[in-house]
Order: structure tokens, then sequence, then C-alpha cells
């Protein structure tokens, strides 16, 4: 008669074995070389350094050998989404390749101003204030309309980016055309651009009720006497001047 283990024994040989593989899984992705981190991508050309250089000052810099395991993804994101040039990011691990992936997606300028320091910020289509710093953004600088204030304080910067924010998709020909904002010493916002391919003028008064002056704008447009108008004062919405 053979021999035939007990239930007992096969109980402690598959959990032995189980043991095992956890422990060859936990040394290949903890320790081993195997699964180690071979390669780093960026996919915004000359912004590398950049990007290492902060996640390094976050203790969370990818490195080459690196053990993949390791690499902690969501820190890495959550570290380049505090950048405020910085739109959206992604990173991604390749086990296979053993790569790590580092995807950023600038902010868009569409105005510039100077700050105190005397050194360019900008605006994006949301109102986001941000200091440019990628080759792409950097590239764009001597196109970019003005941002100008009378005070050059940060509640005036503050005011223009409200009212970007704040302007409606269907009024967003105003920012693809804008040529000028300036904010006057009283707080009061002028814009410059283009309707209807003529220069317009337009006083938003102060970063309030920027739906109900839009909303006006809207229908003076509208009105065939003005498809050639210069300048629109919005200061009091219920009292529009048109010229």
């Amino acid at each position: 008669m053979g021999f035939k283990p007990s239930k007992r024994v096969k109980n402690y040989f598959i959990s032995t074995l189980v043991i095992l593989f956890i422990s060859c899984c936990a040394y290949l992705l903890g320790w081993s070389s195997v699964l180690s981190v071979k390669e780093i991508s960026f996919n915004n050309a000359g912004t590398e350094q950049l990007i290492l250089t902060n996640l390094s000052r976050n203790g969370v810099e990818p490195k080459i050998g690196d053990q993949l395991a390791r690499v902690d993804t969501r820190s890495i994101k959550r570290s380049l989404n505090q950048l405020s040039w910085v739109s959206s990011s992604d990173v991604s691990i390749d086990w296979f390749s053993k790569k790590v992936s580092i995807s950023i997606i600038d902010r868009i300028a569409i105005a510039k101003a100077t700050s105190s320091q005397n050194s360019f910020i900008n605006f994006d289509n949301e109102g986001n204030i941000f200091t440019p710093v990628s080759p792409s953004q950097l590239s764009i600088q001597d196109k970019l309309p003005q941002v100008v204030t009378d005070l050059n304080n940060k509640d005036d910067l503050a005011s223009a980016a409200i009212l970007l924010r704040q302007i409606p998709s269907n009024l967003g020909y105003l920012i693809d055309e804008l040529e000028l904002i300036s904010i006057t010493k009283s707080g009061y916002i002028w814009m410059s651009t283009r309707i209807n391919g003529g220069l317009v003028r337009i006083n938003w008064g102060r970063a309030n009720e920027i739906e109900q002056k839009s909303k006006v704008l809207v229908a003076l447009l509208k009105l065939p006497e003005n498809q050639q108008i210069k300048q629109v004062d919005l200061s009091q919405p219920d009292s529009p001047i048109v010229s």
C-alpha cells in the first residue's frame, strides 16, 4: 500500500508553496534588478530638466535602476499637476519594456502681463495665471496680447483672470481675437478685441456680474444698428452705452 499524505500535510505543503511564490514575487518587484527602470521618456521636448528638478525637490523622481514597483506614479502626477504652467499630466509604467513615461500638457496662453518683478506672467482661456517656462510657452511671448494695469498689482491681474474665466463660450471669439486688456486705477477692465472684423473696445467695468454683462452684449450685437460699433460700455449693465 503506497504512502498517502494526510490532509494536514497537503495543506502545509500548499501553504509553503504559496508563501514561497509570494516571497519570490515580492523580491522581484521590490529588490531584484530584473524589474527595474530601464528608460524614462518625456513627451514634451525641452522640459525634461524642469520636470525632474521638480520631482527631485518633492522626493518622487524616478531614476534608472529603481524598482518599477517603487515608482509612485500617483505622487509623481500630483507633483506635476501642482506646477502652474502644467494643464494636465499622466504617468505610466510599461512592465514589458521597463519604461516610465511622463506626459505633460502645457497651459496655452492667450494673454500676458508683466509682474511687479518685471517678469512675464500668462493667462490661459480659463483665467489661470502662470509663469511661462516650457519652450512652447516661451516661443509665443512676442505674439501674445498684453494685459496692462495702471497699478500693476495682483488684484488687477486677478480681476483680468476672473473676466477671462467667466466669459461664456458663445463669446469665446472675444478671447480668440483679443488684442489688449487694460485695467484703470478705478479697477475698470477695458478689452480691445475684434468683432465682425472690426476693432471694438469693451468696458466691462469691474470684474463682477460678468454673466449679466455678457447677455447684454450678446443682445446688443444682434441689433442691426450695432454691426459696426466701435465701443461698448457695460460697466452699468442695466444702462449700456454703444458708440
